[in-house]
């Protein structure tokens, strides 16, 4: 097992991790770790426009760059992380489970991270 596929079991051993994609900013499907059916193609296609729009308005606002997206639908949770300049990583858990830890992780691995790509 290398050690991205280390870190993204890592990351869906948190409760509710449904999924867990890493991406480049294009959009383009680098890693999926994840059980249940998802188009992660798709998924990944969209994540680059979530993280754009986050980032314009963290600039607008004046709060700089943008580190991390937290998105609640009616069924779950997706957290968008930019891991570097031209990397993303984003996270699906089901709804009804708690994440502060999930978020404390992915703060504290993102160097990491972005270096096993």
């Amino acid at each position: 097992m290398s050690e991205l596929d280390q870190a993204l079991s890592a990351l869906r051993s948190h409760e509710g991790v449904e999924h867990v994609l890493v991406l480049g900013r294009d959009g383009l499907l680098i890693q999926h770790a994840g059980s249940g059916s998802l188009d992660a193609e798709t998924v990944s296609a969209m994540v680059p426009g979530i993280a754009s729009a986050a980032g314009g308005l963290a600039g607008a606002a004046g709060h700089g760059g943008v580190s991390t997206v937290v998105m609640r639908f009616d069924g779950g949770v997706a957290v968008v992380d930019v891991l570097s300049p031209d990397l993303l990583l984003a996270v699906l858990l089901r709804d009804g489970v708690g994440f502060a830890p999930l978020l404390r992780d992915l703060a504290r691995e993102r160097p990491r991270l972005s270096t096993l790509v």
